[in-house]
Parts: structure tokens; sequence; C-alpha cells
């Protein structure tokens, strides 16, 4: 630093001129302090948005019934057998022994081969191969009548669902849902269904667009056909799963048709994708998975495919691909690239190799018949036939049930069994209600609120002689302080339990929350339907101040 003080003046001009210069200054610090808060502020409004959101989705899966059903689930033994519980499975205990297990057909080639060079397909032989055409829409290609050679294979316009919008904005929330304007009546590709939504106050569009995705996944059959969302014009937009011309929606009518800016008899329908198979194009005019299609072309080959979901633009990679020598470690890598039903191995016995083919499925059904253009005149022999898995239920009068898989799907009302090895002694499976896995979800959702109410005091803390806090006076954090503090409070209608308090959650003074987990567990074991009312009810009243 230069020094200008004098001797002979006595006068700090240093420190006159330093501090003539931060005077200057004062505007800009001030500015900058302004922008510093006004950022700090923004990061912290962001930050509480964030923790709201987070707190809407610990809560979503308790605003269903579904969501109070957990279930948990043992097996005497876990090594033999494996079990899976549903929402809605069904209590219980469950024994059985497991007599088989499920497997696939194989076959060997009757003949040694003395080595993978040995040449052992017809000449000029080829295999259907593609890839890349689940991205596209499509779950498997088989083609038939092709030359050898790249095959041109091409997704040109995606498919659409049918979609119905509200031909307005919901006109107007909060609303409340109550008997007089909760339905809604449609037809999906021929079917029917009346859509009823929760009885409640929905104060965003959000929320009551998520009533009517609910009511939706609560009508038997209609969440297979159609879905719910809110669109970019804030309006209901209803649609089908399946996409193309084949899928159609209409609103036949509804006492919610108002309330939800919808309007009955308008009927939309799905548009067909195009796809393009050497150079000819065929309209798909049904994209629900399981579809099956031919796609033809003008010259010789076809593909038979089947669907698995909406098509999207774009190529896949699909040829006649050559044996090229027709070897048998060729033969064994072009078959396992190909979608025949079967995969292939070639097994040194030490005196040469076998050819083993096995069927990709498991069961009795399963079968190979080698494709006489791979393998020519090959003989092949037997080495198993395919087996399903068997249990037999225990009893004074036991029976069996197969399975043509490992998997016992539904084996009682929500329960898939899976064995992996049989027994020589009954298996004992149960289930029952995991009221543990309820009350831990429920703390869960308790500590991320009280975390969240916190983080809203300390930043709009008002101290006298305190630095001001960095969301000080923001009107936006103390009401959402407020609206999760009164959906606590507000009573709740619909429940023989009035409050939360009743199932020992409180509001204390200071403004947070306190959880005794017994109280609660014990309150759900004795009186689970009231309980998942009360706190649906209060979920549903939260909800909507979430958003």
């Amino acid at each position: 630093m230069s020094f200008v003080d004098g001797l002979s003046s006595g006068l700090d001009t240093t420190t006159i001129i330093k501090q003539l210069m931060d005077i200057e200054r004062r505007p800009q610090v001030a500015l900058t302090n302004r922008r510093t808060a006004a950022q700090s502020a923004r990061t912290e409004l962001s930050g509480i948005r964030s923790d709201v959101t987070g707190l809407r989705d610990l809560a979503k899966n308790l605003r269903l019934p579904t969501g109070w059903d957990t279930l948990k689930v043992a097996s005497s033994n876990p090594d033999a057998v494996t079990v899976k519980a549903g929402s809605a499975a069904a209590t219980g205990s469950y024994s059985f022994q497991v007599t088989s297990l499920a497997t696939a057909a194989s076959v060997y080639s009757t003949n040694t081969i003395a080595s993978t060079s040995s040449v052992i397909a017809p000449a000029g032989a080829s295999v259907f191969t593609a890839s890349g055409h689940q991205a596209l829409g499509f779950a498997s290609l088989t083609g038939s009548g092709f030359a050898p050679g790249d095959i041109a294979f091409e997704v040109l316009q995606s498919s659409t669902e049918a979609r119905l919008d509200g031909v307005v904005g919901i006109p107007a929330v909060p609303i409340e849902i109550d008997g007089t304007n909760d339905g809604i009546d449609v037809a999906v590709n021929g079917f029917n269904f009346t859509v009823t939504l929760a009885h409640n106050t929905y104060s965003s569009e959000a929320a009551l667009a998520t009533a009517v995705s609910d009511a939706i996944a609560a009508t038997q059959g209609a969440s297979e056909v159609m879905t719910a969302k809110l669109n970019d014009a804030n309006q209901i937009s209803l649609a089908t799963k399946g996409e193309g011309s084949a899928n159609s929606i209409t609103i036949t009518g509804g006492s919610a048709l108002t309330a939800l800016g919808l309007t009955a008899g308008t009927t939309a329908t799905g548009t067909d994708g195009i796809v393009s198979l050497n150079g000819t194009d065929t309209l798909v005019t049904n994209t629900t998975s399981g579809t099956q299609i031919t796609l033809a072309t003008s010259g010789a080959g076809s593909i038979d495919a089947v669907m698995g979901g909406p098509l999207r633009p774009g190529t896949a990679t699909v040829a006649q691909t050559s044996l090229g020598g027709g070897t048998l470690n060729e033969v064994v890598n072009v078959v396992n690239r190909a979608n025949l039903g079967y995969t292939a191995a070639a097994v040194n016995t030490g005196r040469g190799y076998r050819l083993q083919l096995t069927a990709k499925q498991t069961g009795a059904a399963s079968a190979i018949t080698p494709d006489t253009n791979i393998f020519g005149s090959m003989a092949f022999t037997v080495l198993s036939q395919g087996t399903d898995a068997e249990l037999t239920i225990q009893g004074a009068n036991p029976f069996s049930i197969k399975s043509s898989t490992n998997t016992f799907s539904g084996l009682v009302p929500g329960v898939d069994v899976t064995v992996n090895a049989t027994t020589t002694t009954a298996v004992t499976i149960s289930t029952e209600r995991d009221y543990d896995a309820v009350t831990t979800k429920v703390a869960e959702l308790v500590t991320k609120l009280n975390d969240t109410l916190s983080r809203i005091a300390k930043s709009t803390v008002n101290e006298p002689g305190a630095a001001r806090s960095v969301l000080q006076g923001s009107r936006e954090a103390r009401r959402a302080g407020d609206a999760l503090r009164g959906a606590l409070v507000a009573p709740v209608d619909g429940s023989s339990l009035t409050s939360l308090g009743m199932v020992g959650i409180e509001l204390t003074r200071e403004g947070t929350l306190t959880f005794d987990q017994a109280k609660f567990t014990e309150a759900l074991k004795t009186n689970q339907t009231e309980v998942t009312k009360l706190f649906a009810k209060w979920q549903g009243k939260s909800a909507t101040r979430l958003r």
C-alpha cells in the first residue's frame, strides 16, 4: 500500500481516503448483499419445495387402502421354496410337498461330431436373426422365406393412443367431490366402465387428476386398458393404454364431468404405426402387448411379429444370416443369436462332440423341432422331455397342482410361490399382516414432516437482536408450514376415529409431531379398517396442500 501521510501535517490521509471510498461503495455493497440474500431465499424455498415433494412421495403409498395391506411371508424351507405376497393376498398357512420341478425339453445329435470345425449344415444354410426390435415396440420377430442377406426393417411412424382431453381446464379448485359429482362413465375398446372418485376436497388440478387415476386403478379391468393424467394445459386427459386405430375411448356420461371439465359423447381413436419391411409398408392397428401380426413384403419372405408395446420410429438389425462354412461352432453361434425357441451347445464327450438343443421354455408342453434348413438330415435323440413343476397339497385327501414354470402364480389369492428343489417332507408357507412395516412407513412420514416443519421454522424465525433468517417474512414458507399443521388438526369424517391423536400421532406445543409407535401398531391390529380410513382421509386433506 502506498502512503501519502505527511510528517509535518500530522494528517492520517490514508485512513481518510479509505473511509471516503467505503462511503462511495455503500450502494454497490448493499445491492450485492440484497442479491445474495435473494439468491439464498430462492435456494431455501426450492429446498422446502423439494422436502414437501419428498413428503408427498412417502405418503403416496398410504393414500389408498392397498397401501395398508402389507404382508409378511415365511417358508419353512426357504432353500426349496420361496414365497412372495402382494398387498391383496390372503392370510393363512398352506402345506405342500414339491413333487417335481419344471424342466425344458432337450435333444442331442445321435452321431458324434469330430470337432467344432466339422461341417454339419447343408451348403448355403441360413438362419433368420433380429436385434434392436424391442426398442421399436416388438417383443419378437420370426422370419421365413428370405434369401441370405440383410433385411430392411424400419418403423416409419409412431403409433398413438386414443386420448380425450377436457374441452376446458378444470373449472375451479378447490372442489369437493361427493355423491353428487363422483362418477365417470367411459367406454374403452367396446367395454364399459363406471369410475368412481374418492369423496374428498381437492385443492389443485394435480390432486384431482391423481384422484381420477386412483379411481381407475380401483375399478376392475379399467386399469388394464386406460389411464388418466393432467396434460400441459391443466386439463384432465383420459387415454387408452393400447395404441393404434383398434383402440378407442368414449366418455358416455357421469356426474363428475362438469367438475373435471370433460364432455360426454366424443370418441377418440388411436393412430396406426407404420412399419416398412424391404420397402413394403404395413399399418399396425393395435400395439397392445402380445398382439400377433404378420409383416409381408412385395417379394419373397415375411415376418411374424409379436407386439411388445407402442411403436416408435427407428431401425432394427434384421437379416437372413448365412451359417458361413456350416461348421459346428458357426451353427451354435448363429442359432443362439436367432429366435428359434431353443439354444444350442457343443458338448465335448471326450470322443467327439454332440450338438445339444434345449428349449427356452420349460414345462411338459415344451418341445424341439430342429430346423432342417439348418441341420439338414441330422438325426437327434431325446435327452429329456419337458416336465411341469408339481406340488402335492397336504391333507386327508391330497391333490396336485402343476405349472409349466417353477413359479406358481396366485397359488392362493395374491401369493406367488417359486420352487427351487423337490422335497421329501411337507413345506409350510404362511402369510400374515405386517403391521410393523406399515408402522415403519408412517414413522418415516412423521419424521419427514417434522424435518420439513423444523426447516420452515428455522428459515423464517424472527428473533430480536439475531441475524435475519434467510426467509424471514416469507408468506409462501409460512403458508406451507400452516397448511401442514392444519392438515393434522383438522377433524376427520367417515371414521369412528376422528383424529390422528387417537392412534398415537400428536401435535406438540412447538408445532412438531410425536409418534407413539406402540399405540399406533396396537390400533392397527385391533381396528385396521378404521385406522386406514382415518389416515387415508387425513392424507387426502393434506395431500391437496402438498401439491
